[in-house]
């Protein structure tokens, strides 16, 4: 039953990619110690991170940043900048992060504000050089949240869809794996939390399902909710969804390495499809040594937020499929140039995503401009609020969002696609940052 899906992913990877970068020593270990390999050469890996995002050519004239606003309807947040000729972009804030660092918006927004909105792959480089003391998750999610209001701007200004001015559109359909019900699945038996996650299925046709192990506490103690209830679940999805269904795992960082090996055993033996962080996220040498003591693709870099810390992980191939979060690693630049990283590797990507706010738009757009993008990509659902536990009104400027057969189309429409109701946007008032 067990298939070699780390080989195949790689395989479909490298289809179409101009070259590979292999270590100079690649001899599997016969135990899973692993020790750091200082061969690799990174020059392709470098080259493609060196390479233009942004593509320039599509604006012949400046467009200068005249005006950023941070708007606030108690905790949530709205980024809205405008060009000296009237053009508009719009941003929804990440649904949690943005409300506890929103006070470091101002030191991103400086390195932005009448500048030229061309250059955004020098004014990210320089945002995130400039506040490298405080690197990390809440600046990140500030860069991000302006980022892509300038990228909606842009887009609408030379009437293409994001994608389109970060990349080529290769992945206008999206396929879908769900990533929702986090808290059932790991609060509730393992025949309940399945029943609940089969009603999603049904409403979405979904062709994968992620489930959750352990208690997700990132502390590498092989805890879980209840003795035996991880590999209960394990064989139990298996067999409610049967054998054709695409079954993946995230531990969240519950398990020390002989506690992930042995439940990805049972993984293989159940035909996952993907493993994702089992150890907490910086044990970096111990996620290599599960890596190498097992042939199920492993999947990781949600919570990554250093561009020098995914060129070790790619190049060291710790995992097979590359989960960069848009939000939490500071936008589609930056994620834009840890695809290219993994395409000369061979590694596929599929940017995680957050639940709430708009973060379905956001990972569809990435995604249709990744040529290595995965099969599969996490969703949580269309209805998603915002940190208010508003349904955020959008509308889709060209095709309606839905789910058919596991399928989303991209939003074709100038910048995200979307219109949000400009009475909402109202209930939001500036900031005096």
């Amino acid at each position: 039953m067990q298939t070699n899906r780390r080989k195949f992913l790689k395989t479909a990877a490298l289809t179409g990619a101009a070259s590979t970068l292999l270590p100079f020593t690649s001899c599997k270990p016969e135990s899973p110690t692993t020790q750091i390999n200082n061969s690799i050469d990174y020059t392709l890996i470098d080259e493609a991170l060196n390479k233009p995002v942004l593509k320039r050519e599509l604006f012949s004239n400046p467009v200068i940043i005249e005006t950023i606003e941070l708007l606030r309807d108690r905790d949530n947040f709205i980024c809205r900048v405008r060009s000296k000729d009237g053009a508009v972009g719009i941003s929804i804030g990440h649904p949690f992060y943005t409300e506890i660092g929103y006070p470091m918006f101002n030191r991103v927004k400086r390195h932005f504000i009448g500048k030229d909105a061309r250059d955004l792959d020098t004014l990210i480089h320089n945002a995130a050089v400039g506040n490298y003391r405080l690197h990390g998750i809440p600046l990140n999610v500030q860069m991000a949240t302006l980022e892509f209001a300038i990228l909606d701007m842009l887009g609408n200004i030379a009437n293409k869809q994001v994608g389109q001015i970060i990349g080529d559109i290769h992945n206008q359909k999206v396929s879908i794996y769900l990533g929702t019900r986090i808290n059932e699945l790991r609060k509730r038996e393992p025949e309940e939390s399945l029943e609940l996650m089969y009603q999603d299925w049904e409403e979405t046709k979904a062709k994968a399902i992620k489930l959750r192990a352990g208690v997700g506490n990132n502390v590498g103690n092989d805890r879980d909710i209840a003795p035996g209830r991880t590999e209960k679940l394990v064989k139990l999805a298996r067999e409610k969804f049967g054998d054709d269904m695409n079954l993946m795992i995230d531990g969240n960082g519950t398990y020390t390495v002989d506690g992930a090996i042995k439940l990805g055993k049972l993984l293989e033996e159940y035909n996952y499809y993907f493993y994702e962080e089992p150890i907490p996220y910086e044990w970096y040498e111990e996620q290599k040594q599960v890596q190498e003591a097992l042939n199920i693709p492993m999947a990781g870099g949600e919570q990554e937020s250093r561009l020098h810390t995914f060129r070790w992980l790619i190049a060291n191939d710790v995992f097979q499929v590359v989960q960069p979060d848009i939000f939490y690693f500071g936008g589609m630049i930056r994620t834009k140039q840890i695809s290219r990283m993994a395409q000369v590797m061979g590694q596929t990507i599929a940017p995680h995503m957050s639940s709430g706010g708009l973060g379905y738009l956001y990972m569809l757009h990435m995604v249709s401009a990744c040529q290595n993008a995965a099969e599969f990509h996490e969703f949580k659902m269309f209805a998603t609020k915002d940190a208010n536990g508003t349904v955020i009104p959008v509308e889709s400027k060209a095709e309606p969002f839905e789910s058919i057969d596991g399928v989303i189309n991209v939003p074709t429409g100038s910048g995200f696609g979307i219109n949000i109701d400009p009475d909402y946007i109202k209930t939001h008032k500036p900031m005096a940052l």
